[in-house]
């Protein structure tokens, strides 16, 4: 019976130290690197009429409490994918985003995302890019929809 050496099963497979090494520090890089960023964008038209959005819409915002829809960007997920910055993390990152996009294709956005990327241009272009559709976290158009909206205009 031959005692056989004690090694890693790299080892056995002809990896040395320093590949061993080299292959870390490349799976380490490869997994903190950033995603690439997505060009954002300006525009997108206000959205599809087919979904439909409050007829005072802008006076709703206007009025709606920032905190409350602060609570709802945290209670509705949105902070999984978008960060406050415009930074890209899954989604676009949410800072600025009402003056890079008509109000009613943000809301519309928010409210349909499931439309949006199949009937509207600039949606489509964003999906592709990300590949990761964003979910549809049923906002209730009158009282919540608002609330997001004063809390993205304030960011």
């Amino acid at each position: 019976m031959s005692a056989e050496p004690t090694s890693f099963p790299v080892c056995r497979l002809g990896m040395n130290i320093g590949r061993i090494l080299t292959l870390g520090v490349f799976l380490t890089a490869s997994a903190c690197a950033k995603p690439p960023q997505i060009p954002l964008g300006v525009g997108g038209g206000p959205g599809p009429a087919s979904i439909a959005l409050p007829t005072n819409l802008v006076e709703l915002v206007a009025k709606a409490d920032v905190q409350k829809g602060g609570a709802l960007y945290v209670s509705k997920g949105c902070k999984a994918c978008h960060t406050l910055t415009e930074a890209q993390l899954v989604g676009p990152g949410l800072r600025g985003v009402t003056t890079r996009r008509e109000l009613t294709w943000v809301a519309r956005m928010i409210l349909r995302p499931d439309v949006m990327v199949k009937v509207d241009p600039e949606a489509k272009r964003l999906f592709q890019a990300m590949v990761a559709p964003m979910a549809n976290q049923n906002v209730a158009a009158e009282t919540e929809l608002p609330a997001i909206l004063a809390y993205l205009k304030s960011l």
